[in-house]
């Protein structure tokens, strides 16, 4: 079967700043070798392309006929991809309109694929918490039973549906997150270069956090384990690419924070690949949706992170990270810092993190599983 073309569907994309933008564009620039794709996003001035359409004229996403419609207006109505996420779409995760939409595209026949990176939040007891949570897995349910198929960003999850829709099972798959930050080259002497630039010692270890910083990113953590891998003969930097540390630092540390912000891809693939240790304390545990976690693995970082309900068999018994199964700051910290006094050591797991995410999690082998997902002609 030949596509004449595909429309994704994204309330997020660039300009937007996040994982889920990053990876609609990254998601489409790799569609785009096989077929015309178009992006289907929210209203907004600057959306920019290459290789691709862009439509942003979303204005409503609790309107499934203006949704319907926009869709049906792009070049490929019959073939849709929805990042779904579902607090991409409503206040508390809650929009009736996305499943009401797809019953109509699918009443259309259209082929549908759900790609989910969030499926529903944890019960909670708090009333509107509870409706939110039910909502979300009537949404759920709904959303299965319109898809053609169904990719499961986390291998946890990926079991727990195949469990609980044993009659959706056959076109559930495991697809990862991949990186969003392509490997840039990185020039010699660039390491001595930057820390020089810093105002940081040539025998400064690197301890680096990437990514947004929320509560179930456990930044604290990462501070704790900076503030324990100091030695005086060795100091360590901690340097945090992405949102500012929420909290000050300690005033006997202020002059190791470097905190960079947002940088263009390059400059943050430069930064990863000269960390001595990516710290990465994801409260539900790190997972295969964890875009920054791959960006570790393909920039071959040594990653500490933590183990989780989250966390699916397969990376619980993986050996190309250090995994804490921990509840506590503690053993996290006394992870980071052993790992920042054993250079060999972070040598061979970051040879060892690349190895595995170029053969289970790159950009080329999601894309392959997307094809064939849709039995399409022309794989990547």
């Amino acid at each position: 079967m030949v596509l004449r073309g595909v429309t994704v569907i994204s309330p997020l994309f660039p300009p937007d700043r996040g994982g889920l933008a990053d990876h609609t564009e990254r998601l489409a620039q790799g569609l785009s070798a096989v077929c015309p794709v178009a992006v289907l996003t929210t209203a907004r001035a600057g959306a920019a392309n290459a290789g691709y359409s862009v439509h942003p004229v979303v204005r409503d996403w609790h309107d499934p006929a203006g949704i319907v419609a926009a869709v049906e207006a792009g070049p490929a109505p019959g073939e849709v991809i929805w990042q779904y996420v579902p607090h991409m779409y409503g206040r508390g995760g809650v929009n009736r309109a996305v499943p009401a939409a797809m019953t109509r595209l699918k009443a259309r026949g259209s082929r549908q694929m759900v790609i989910a990176h969030e499926i529903a939040s944890h019960f909670c007891w708090w009333p509107h918490r509870a409706f939110y949570v039910v909502a979300q897995h009537r949404q759920w349910r709904r959303a299965l039973r319109c898809a053609d198929f169904v990719g499961i960003s986390t291998e946890a999850w990926l079991e727990t549906w195949k469990r609980r829709a044993p009659q959706h099972a056959a076109k559930f798959g495991l697809f990862p997150s991949p990186s969003n930050i392509p490997r840039a080259e990185l020039q010699p002497g660039f390491a001595a270069r930057w820390r020089a630039e810093q105002g940081l010692g040539a025998n400064a270890r690197l301890l680096a956090y990437f990514g947004t910083i929320g509560v179930n990113k456990q930044f604290d953590w990462v501070l704790r384990a900076w503030q324990q891998a100091q030695r005086p003969d060795c100091p360590a930097a901690l340097v945090v690419i992405g949102d500012p540390p929420p909290a000050a630092a300690p005033v006997s540390l202020k002059g190791l924070l470097r905190p960079v912000g947002f940088l263009p891809r390059a400059e943050v693939s430069r930064l990863l690949q000269i960390a001595d240790v990516l710290a990465l304390p994801f409260v539900d545990g790190v997972s295969e949706r964890r875009a920054s976690f791959m960006a570790g693995l393909e920039h071959g970082c040594a990653v500490v992170t933590t183990v989780g309900f989250n966390t699916g068999p397969t990376l619980r018994q993986a050996g190309f990270f250090r995994g804490v199964e921990t509840a506590e700051p503690e053993p996290f910290a006394a992870a980071v810092a052993s790992l920042l006094e054993r250079p060999e050591a972070r040598a061979e797991l970051g040879r060892q993190a690349q190895a595995a995410y170029a053969r289970g999690y790159a950009w080329p082998r999601l894309l392959e599983k997307l094809a064939a997902a849709l039995r399409w002609q022309g794989r990547l």
